[in-house]
């Protein structure tokens, strides 16, 4: 997937980069973020605050990236759903007991994220800089 966005600060190295987000995203809303339609991105590589970039982050690694982020949450929480009903037998337990290991699911997720998030098959790569917004933007 490549996405052209606009650097919005740079500091020795390391770019953080604003992209717009896709339209389908504006009226989902599962990740959490209602009304922002920005994300922001940290990039390896060399560029002026200000300019455009285009970022490229493999397909499959897009695809893992939201399976780890979405199934592991939702595993521990059916876990907790499931220990609580059948084995503790009360829907309070199944309850509390699923909140809580969906917050360890997403405390998993985070230490995953910190673990690949070093690797450089992981990083968005910097493939173009532009000095000005290119016309069309080419987001694939």
């Amino acid at each position: 997937m490549i996405r052209t966005g606009r650097v919005v600060e740079a500091n020795q190295g390391s770019l953080k980069v604003c992209f717009d987000r896709p339209e389908m995203c504006a009226s989902c809303g599962k990740c959490g973020v209602h009304g922002e339609h920005q994300e922001l991105v940290t990039v390896d590589g060399e560029a002026a605050a200000g300019s455009w970039v285009q970022v490229e982050m493999p397909d499959a690694q897009v695809v893992k990236v939201s399976l780890i982020a979405y199934v592991i949450p939702l595993i521990f929480l059916m876990a907790g759903l499931v220990i609580g009903q059948n084995v503790l037998g009360s829907d309070g337990w199944a309850a509390g007991l699923g909140v809580g290991l969906l917050a360890v699911g997403l405390l998993v997720v985070r230490l995953i994220d910190k673990r690949l998030g070093g690797k450089p098959g992981w990083k968005p790569k910097l493939i173009k800089v532009f000095e000005e917004m290119p016309h069309p933007l080419n987001d694939e």
